[in-house]
């Protein structure tokens, strides 16, 4: 080689190593939003690709495809990085193998490959010493390669371990959403759990829980973008779902229940406080994902919007008036409050569950709270509480 390729290749590999060394630093010790430039462009493009493969499957098995997406991305990522060191390093040792280096008549054949081997057994540690290096320079690098490979294997297996506790916590606030709600996204029912013997008990404290859970939940998608693609076959398990519950929840005690009679209502600071915080949470979760171009664009047109909203409250009222609480007495002006907060979140929350890969309807059982009940549930046979009842009123209110 000529001594202009041995500096091309010598850059070529300081380069490379400093791209792996500020993604390791930005994806795993200074987690951040929008942050590494290798790990959220990978995670991106594939789990692009495994949506648009998967998305004229049927529900269950589109689900069943991309829960398997996740649990890849981390060894893939973690893979790259070995990748891009071990080939970084042969780089800068290529030009020098014939002359910093003692090599065994054994590991005697082409530059390249010697090159290659002698990265990959510095990185990993293993050391046989077949080829050995003579020089200062070769000396201090390929120490730099052993520190580096023991310092990103560590790295990674720690991530690992902050990522599958982030995910546990996650689906132990799921399933505490999912039981309020009656099995499925039954946010009328999530209220009337609350409710005995003419008053409500413990309605704000589960509000307040809802929002440090969702603080808790953001944070970690936020550190690590990787949660993101983690798609639970199960919706209730995913996070469009716990927003949904919590932004709905808000909506019906501002415009359905009776102010004068419940101190629950809308005007709370606990409930106000939710409301603010799913929507901040949301907005958040639009921004890292780089959903803000089409977060505003509507979904379906004025009418299905009106038709699915009026069912959506004529259900909740029935189910509340069915349990004794008492709502408010201008139905329409419920309907029109009721309206107006959701037009606040709606396009948000469904472009952020449509990236993820969740329909809809399976998401808030709008227009029909079968929808949103899980398979798996009902091949378990549990229980469905939920009151389904179609209103008469529903095709006469467009």
């Amino acid at each position: 080689m000529n001594s202009v390729t041995d500096f091309l290749l010598t850059i070529a590999g300081v380069v490379m190593l400093v791209f792996v060394f500020y993604d390791v630093y930005a994806t795993i010790l200074r987690a951040a939003k929008n942050l590494s430039p290798f790990s959220e462009l990978l995670n991106r493009g594939l789990w692009w690709a495994a949506t648009r493969l998967t998305q004229n499957l049927s529900r269950r098995l589109r689900h069943r495809i991309l829960s398997a997406l996740g649990p890849l991305l981390m060894p893939l990522t973690i893979g790259f990085f070995i990748l891009i060191l071990l080939t970084g390093f042969a780089f800068i040792y290529l030009p020098r193998m014939t002359t910093e280096f003692k090599i065994d008549d054994a590991a005697q054949g082409s530059s390249i490959f010697q090159a290659f081997y002698f990265s990959g057994v510095t990185l990993l540690t293993i050391g046989y010493g077949d080829i050995v290096p003579i020089t200062t320079t070769t000396r201090i690098t390929a120490i730099i390669e052993g520190a580096s490979g023991i310092a990103v294997i560590s790295l990674s297996i720690t991530y690992l371990l902050t990522v599958y506790g982030a995910l546990e916590r996650k689906r132990a606030v799921a399933l505490k959403f999912y039981h309020q709600a009656r099995q499925g996204a039954d946010i009328s029912g999530f209220i009337t759990s609350h409710f005995a013997r003419g008053r409500f008990h413990s309605l704000t404290e589960s509000l307040r829980e809802a929002t440090r859970d969702l603080q808790e939940l953001l944070e970690s998608h936020i550190e690590h973008s990787v949660i993101h693609y983690f798609h639970p076959r199960e919706v209730y398990k995913g996070f469009p779902r716990a927003l949904f519950v919590v932004l709905e929840t808000v909506a019906i005690l501002n415009a359905y229940l009776d102010e004068k009679e419940y101190v629950e209502a809308g005007d709370h600071p606990d409930v106000l406080i939710a409301g603010d915080n799913a929507r901040h949470v949301l907005a958040e979760l639009i921004t890292s994902l780089k959903l803000q171009t089409r977060a505003t664009d509507p979904f379906e047109s004025d009418a299905e919007t009106l038709w699915r909203r009026r069912r959506s409250f004529n259900r909740a009222m029935k189910h509340l008036q069915k349990t004794e609480i008492k709502t408010r007495a201008d139905i329409e002006r419920a309907f029109l409050e009721y309206s107006e907060d959701r037009a606040n979140w709606e396009r948000q929350l469904f472009h952020f569950a449509d990236f993820l890969a969740y329909d809809w309807n399976e998401v808030t059982g709008d227009r029909d709270l079968e929808d949103a009940t899980d398979d798996e549930v009902t091949e378990r046979h549990e229980p469905l509480t939920i009151d389904n009842e179609a209103t008469a009123q529903d095709s006469r209110q467009l």
